[in-house]
């Protein structure tokens, strides 16, 4: 409710685990009638016959197939980073964040 109304970003991950307390959420979301513009609320999941098709049907969805190995992961990610967008700023360790953020990005999606 906090989020809903100060426009929050909310984030819930692993859903197909509690998809019994989905369709209290279903009907949650029922009863906002008016959010807060900037309310975001991201779901996680992996394919399950039991989601609430309510939730689905008023949802944008986003699918996504990690590559398989460090490598191609991290291949991936620097394929949508240009060279010149690593260049252009002037921190020192602007580039070595983006290395170390990656890196951990691929070992997450890795687990």
């Amino acid at each position: 409710e906090t989020a809903v109304a100060r426009g929050h970003w909310l984030m819930l991950q692993n859903c197909h685990l509690l998809v019994r307390w989905l369709k209290d959420l279903e009907k949650a979301l029922e009863r906002v009638t008016k959010p807060h513009p900037d309310f975001r609320l991201w779901l996680t999941t992996a394919p399950t016959p039991d989601f609430p098709i309510g939730i689905l049907q008023r949802s944008l969805k986003v699918v996504t197939e990690p590559p398989n190995g460090l490598k191609l992961n991290l291949r991936n990610t620097y394929h949508k980073i240009t060279y010149t967008a690593l260049k252009n700023c002037a921190h020192p360790k602007f580039a070595p964040l983006i290395y170390v953020l990656a890196f951990f990005h691929a070992v997450v999606q890795e687990r």
